[in-house]
């Protein structure tokens, strides 16, 4: 393996990169068939009907492009970053083998909603309504700004077929009986009056509205409302049983106890359902539409709470529940992978996997509610050398594993530090496809696609990132620095000279696990941060200026 450091002053200290980067040295299906043929051939009729945008380029020189996406997966939880995982991830490994990983990638927010609408709109997602900390509720409505573009609407002019399997949860417009509480369930964390949701009609707004040809998703995460599965932005089937009647129905229902859903949504069903959909997306595109690349975005759900790994998973890894979801979680990967060298599409299919922020500090698993402290219990270091959990500030809350793999374009066996965020997927993915993004799209990215060929891998192609966490704080990250600005939970009060605040520098090339404030000894540096921090979030938002 070659290692290549963007900077030598930016590099892992000796510690942490053995402990990161020799298991590289170290470490080194599909089972089913396409999961319903009437699916199949409302996909086949779909994808017969979708017209390439861009006809006259050349499709080999396009390819192919696969997304995964886990859900609350920890940066140690992958064996390739942390030889003293507890946890087998076979497949991940080999992927990450077989491409480049991103030693220093992080998710656009620390928590779920965030770190998806950066890497759908390569935008921070504190620029929008919900503002800095801010979270969807259940029926909370759509996100994404009307005009705005996607990375699926970016794909589809570029003449991709569009898909996503799995995790949505950047909102839903549902049809409602009674119009006028729409700003209720706009803002109501947890709206129980159902039978005002028409759940039988198409939705007003879903994911099919933001650059999808083909969606096959859930809301948000398993346990969140409505407990369906929503396809072309209309739910398969109607919820309408009671977490009360699920249990009673199934002997456990694993979501929350306020649930509405549908019959036969069952918690060991999720997670294959999605599998056997997203590889049904792909062989699908690749027979009916040979020569059209197709774009997948697969959201997968694992290992996000309620933690119930199928049957034949438990008892697979040594770290409890969440260890088994884990690898589950890889075999899904691994089953994909599998279905795309089956195909025989591998060498032209560039396939991304990273996770949507660091672990939770608890597991939700079998017949126990949450059980606390995992590291202490099974000895398994879910966030590798760092420390923090989701939602927080520190590397563990937002440090990921990103691994991306293009046989014969990209080298195998590489590891770069050049530091990467989500919103940067959306500029690589336009310098690959020489696309020109316009000032409304992407604002917040900038694009590592030399990084990934090796043409160029300094330190960041940004000035700085930003991080923010569920409460509200800001840090901003550059170099070796991350500034962590106490006290301002809103961009104005962050803006706002008169309001106190307080300060948390932590030098992250000496300091993998942020475990000493050196603000006194670097007053400059702090100062030169917090600046650059308030320009950065006083910058102009043109979210006014989209089309409707």
């Amino acid at each position: 393996m070659r290692v290549t450091n963007c900077d030598s002053t930016n590099s892992l200290n000796p510690a942490v990169a053995r402990k990161v980067l020799v298991p590289l040295l170290q470490r080194s299906k599909l089972r089913q068939a396409v999961s319903a043929m009437l699916a199949m051939a409302a996909l086949n009729l779909l994808l017969v009907s979708t017209v390439a945008a861009n006809a006259s380029t050349n499709p080999q020189s396009r390819p192919n492009i696969v997304v995964i996406l886990a859900d609350d997966m920890g940066y140690g939880d992958v064996g390739v970053l942390n030889h003293d995982s507890k946890i087998l991830t076979p497949n991940l490994d080999r992927l990450a083998r077989e491409g480049v990983i991103f030693t220093d990638a992080h998710a656009a927010g620390s928590y779920c909603v965030p770190s998806r609408y950066g890497l759908l709109t390569g935008r921070y997602m504190w620029r929008t309504r919900l503002g800095s900390g801010g979270n969807l509720a259940n029926f909370a409505g759509t996100l994404i700004e009307p005009g705005r573009k996607t990375i699926a609407d970016l794909l589809r002019e570029a003449g991709y077929l569009t898909g996503l399997v799995g995790k949505w949860h950047q909102g839903i417009d549902w049809k409602l009986r009674d119009e006028s509480a729409r700003d209720v369930i706009r803002e109501h964390p947890n709206y129980q009056d159902f039978d005002n949701i028409d759940f039988a009609s198409p939705v007003v707004k879903g994911p099919r509205d933001y650059g999808f040809d083909y969606s096959f998703a859930t809301a948000g995460s398993a346990e969140m409302n409505p407990s369906t599965f929503i396809e072309n932005n209309r739910a398969t089937i109607i919820p309408t049983l009671s977490s009360q009647e699920a249990t009673e129905l199934y002997g456990e229902w694993y979501g929350r106890d306020d649930n509405i859903i549908a019959a036969g949504h069952t918690m060991d069903r999720l997670v294959p359902t999605l599998s056997a959909k997203a590889c049904e997306f792909i062989e699908t595109a690749t027979r009916t539409r040979p020569h059209q690349p197709f774009f997948l975005y697969y959201a997968m759900t694992t290992p996000h709470n309620p933690i119930v790994p199928n049957k034949e998973f438990v008892g697979r890894s040594q770290a409890g529940a969440y260890g088994d979801f884990v690898v589950e979680l890889d075999h899904h990967v691994g089953r994909l992978l599998s279905r795309i060298a089956e195909l025989g599409i591998e060498k032209n299919t560039l396939v991304i996997f990273t996770s949507d922020n660091g672990p939770v500090n608890r597991t939700r698993g079998y017949h126990a509610k949450w059980v606390r402290g995992d590291t202490a219990i099974y000895g398994h270091d879910s966030n590798g050398p760092f420390q923090g959990w989701k939602a927080g500030l520190k590397e563990g809350g937002h440090r990921v594993p990103f691994f991306v793999r293009w046989p014969e374009k990209i080298a195998a066996n590489e590891a770069c530090a050049t530091t990467i965020v989500f919103n940067d997927v959306i500029p690589t993915l336009a310098e690959m496809l020489n696309i020109e993004l316009d000032e409304n799209t992407a604002e917040d990215g900038k694009s590592f696609f030399k990084a990934l060929t090796a043409e160029a891998r300094p330190e960041s192609f940004h000035e700085a990132i930003v991080h923010n966490q569920s409460n509200g704080t800001f840090a901003i990250r550059k170099g070796s620095f991350k500034l962590t600005v106490n006290g301002p939970k809103t961009v104005d009060q962050l803006l706002d000279d008169a309001f106190p605040v307080s300060f948390v520098l932590h030098d992250l090339t000496n300091d993998a696990e942020e475990t000493t404030d050196v603000s006194r000894s670097h007053p400059q540096i702090v100062q030169e941060l917090h600046a650059l921090l308030k320009k950065t979030c006083a910058e102009t938002d043109n979210s006014e200026t989209l089309a409707p």
